[in-house]
């Protein structure tokens, strides 16, 4: 009787810590990768971007954090382009956001593929974005006409941020997550004209009727610290 309690017992426990996640709620790290200007000109260059990012866990699959990024964005082409546009935009950015993981929303412990994606995450943000374009890195006067291009070579937007990516969670021998390794691509919609230096639209570029754009996909690692939380 004794010996079948404490099988039932030691039962209860394995479930119970099989079912639990040990995890800190701070994550800061860094993140390096390729970003893409959807602007006002056809040609599309990828430039680099780097940058780094601060969250809270409000559970292993929901967060809240800040990101700031700082990279070029380009695009056009003196030469080749169908106005000789061409523009080169050393950016710097800062923003709010949320992520939710499919763990957050479904039971998957009945599932090894759930389980295998319960840190795919989508997530939305709001931030700002400060455009720099140096002189020398855009064409402002049209070759052979003397036409001016309207436009500033320094703003600041308002950009609203979309996420969607995986982390992938080692844990300390504790069982905690200690570091996260992330894969993300990022959608970054601007409420403004300011990115590509160009305000006029009138130039038949297929993105030119739409808000400026631009997508950074990355990776990162982060390193977890701080309170300590359990989830079951």
């Amino acid at each position: 009787m004794k010996r079948g309690l404490l099988v039932f017992l030691a039962c209860l426990s394995f479930t119970h810590t099989f079912s639990q996640y040990n995890y800190y709620r701070m994550a800061a790290g860094g993140t390096a990768g390729v970003n893409t200007a959807f602007a006002d000109l056809s040609k599309k260059i990828p430039a680099p971007t780097l940058g780094g990012s601060l969250d809270f866990f409000i559970t292993p699959f929901a967060s809240l954090g800040f990101e700031v990024q700082k990279g070029i964005l380009s695009g056009g082409d003196r030469e080749k382009d169908k106005h000789h546009r061409f523009f080169q935009n050393n950016y710097s950015s800062l923003s709010f956001g949320t992520k939710i993981h499919l763990g957050q929303v479904v039971d998957f412990r009945n599932s090894n593929f759930l389980h295998a994606m319960r840190h795919f995450y989508m997530g939305i943000g709001m931030g700002v974005i400060k455009n720099s374009i140096k002189d020398d890195k855009i064409v402002r006067i049209q070759p052979g006409t003397g036409w001016k291009f309207p436009g500033t070579n320094s703003s600041t937007d308002i950009t609203f941020p979309l996420n969607t990516g995986m982390n992938f969670n080692i844990t300390d021998r504790w069982g905690y997550t200690r570091y996260i390794f992330n894969l993300n691509y990022q959608l970054n919609i601007t409420a403004g004209e300011g990115m590509d230096g160009y305000n006029d639209a009138s130039f038949g570029a297929p993105w030119s009727n739409i808000p400026d754009m631009y997508g950074v996909a990355s990776f990162s690692l982060k390193f977890c610290f701080g309170p300590q939380g359990l989830y079951y």
